[in-house]
């Protein structure tokens, strides 16, 4: 089997992934005549998480599920095969969960957002004692056709460990400590008690090609949290990930089904983690402020005691407009206003940061799940060797994003960066994407397309898209 893999964030990496990713994309250039060969993508079938929902901004609207990269990525095939249908569980006008919207920037320049609140819903189930305060499901208006199944199956927040979970998409399990999944709910007929891994096997049913990016979301409330919630990444979470992508794929790939498998990023890459690299982070702020001090965090054994900061540490994004604000600390007895995280005695709490520890935790986690989709796509979904068009393709997405606030990928002369927003990539989340970001990833499943089955698919212009979703 062909093995394809963007390459990774060297200065080289991201050039030559630029020219593979973004290939006809610039205004003026000729484009290919849009085929398939011999591939029918009639029906295509996307299965993922949040990424694959169109999430975007902390939110989900209509619009955000229109720039979705499935759609962007459908719409395309469509362009080559017009008879392709492609169906999304969207959202009415207005309705929505609501956003993150940018209220300025600190001195340092960091973004400072606010919350733009979604309409009136169905039904809020609040869980008082969830990890991290008090949380609130929003249980979504419904679709149309609850009971016909959307060709994008993408669920927000889904986590790969629950693929096999009946009744996540039940409202009877919308209490405050259930299973339960809002957004897998609005695809699903009332009280349905289906698994996910039911759902897409009803739907491969009449699939022609698919996509998987599945996995993003098991991981990201650890990291979110720094490490305080969520499950801790280890030996068991990876091997549920492993189980459970092998029965999924194995639906998917049933018959010598074409499709693209898409392993995950490197989490440092993202701006929730990439932006606050302790030792990048220390001169940015020293910079700033035109002194020399230290940033420092808490002992991640819990003393709280403060630390210097390392190299292999990362400050939430999230905390970073927070950073030197001065707050109370209780020092000998005495209360003392001391600026957050740059005094030795007032440090980061240990939930504002992803210490050496919990980033390896991570780091294994995604090696373990990759490697492993690697092996399925090389070993386990092999085809006939004549018949290389039906394999299933690997895509490497850490190639796709731009990692570092300091470089950029300049696409028709607009610059793509890791600073969220104006860096036109990635969202106010500080980890799903913008229009634009979606476009490009799109492109990269379209490079793997015409390269692993000799199609002629043009790619987006993600400049002519907008660089908010709302």
């Amino acid at each position: 089997m062909k093995n394809f893999c963007l390459n990774s964030w060297s200065r080289a990496g991201l050039a030559a992934a630029t020219a593979l990713v973004l290939n006809a994309c610039a205004p003026g250039q000729d484009a290919p005549s849009p085929t398939v060969a011999s591939l029918n993508v009639s029906r295509y079938l996307a299965v993922g998480d949040s990424y694959t929902a169109g999430l975007s901004a902390g939110g989900l609207t209509l619009a955000s599920q229109q720039y979705s990269y499935p759609n962007l990525l459908a719409q395309q095939l469509r362009g080559a095969q017009p008879n392709a249908t492609f169906s999304q569980p969207l959202l009415a006008a207005g309705a929505g969960t609501g956003y993150f919207d940018l209220a300025g920037y600190t001195a340092q320049g960091f973004p400072r957002t606010r919350r733009v609140p979604g309409p009136a819903v169905r039904r809020l189930v609040i869980n008082p004692a969830a990890c991290g305060g008090a949380d609130t499901v929003r249980l979504l208006t419904r679709t149309d056709a609850p009971g016909t199944l959307p060709q994008n199956l993408g669920v927000a927040g889904l986590r790969l460990t629950q693929a096999q979970v009946t009744n996540l998409g039940n409202e009877s399990n919308a209490t405050p400590t259930g299973a339960f999944n809002p957004y897998f709910e609005r695809i699903l007929p009332a009280a349905n008690p289906r698994s996910y891994l039911q759902v897409v096997t009803e739907a491969a049913a009449s699939a022609t090609f698919f996509t998987y990016f599945l996995g993003l979301d098991d991981l990201m409330p650890y990291v979110r949290s720094g490490g305080q919630c969520g499950t801790a990444p280890g030996t068991s979470l990876s091997n549920q990930l492993r189980t459970n992508a092998q029965a999924v794929l194995g639906v998917l790939t049933a018959g010598g089904r074409p499709g693209i498998i898409a392993s995950l990023p490197e989490l440092n890459t993202l701006p929730l983690l990439r932006l606050g690299r302790g030792f990048t982070l220390q001169k940015r702020l020293q910079d700033s402020y035109g002194d020399n001090a230290l940033l420092y965090i808490e002992d991640p054994f819990g003393s709280g005691v403060g630390q210097a900061i390392t190299n292999d540490d990362y400050v939430l994004a999230t905390t970073l407009p927070r950073i030197g604000q001065f707050t109370s600390v209780v020092v000998g007895g005495t209360t003392l206003m001391l600026p957050y995280g740059r005094d030795v005695r007032n440090p980061l709490r240990d939930a504002d940061v992803m210490d050496y520890d919990e980033m390896n935790r991570v780091t294994g986690a995604v090696s373990s799940y990759n490697n492993e989709l690697n092996r399925l796509a090389r070993d386990v979904y092999k085809m006939p060797a004549l018949n290389t068009s039906a394999l299933p393709y690997l895509l490497d997405t850490s190639g796709v994003m731009p990692g570092y606030a300091s470089e950029a990928l300049s696409v028709s002369g607009v610059q793509y960066s890791a600073e969220p927003v104006r860096g036109n990539f990635f969202s106010l989340d500080y980890y799903t994407l913008t229009p634009r970001g979606n476009a490009l990833l799109a492109n990269a499943f379209i490079a793997a397309l015409n390269q692993a089955y000799k199609t002629k698919i043009p790619a987006i212009d993600a400049n002519a898209l907008p660089s908010v979703a709302q």
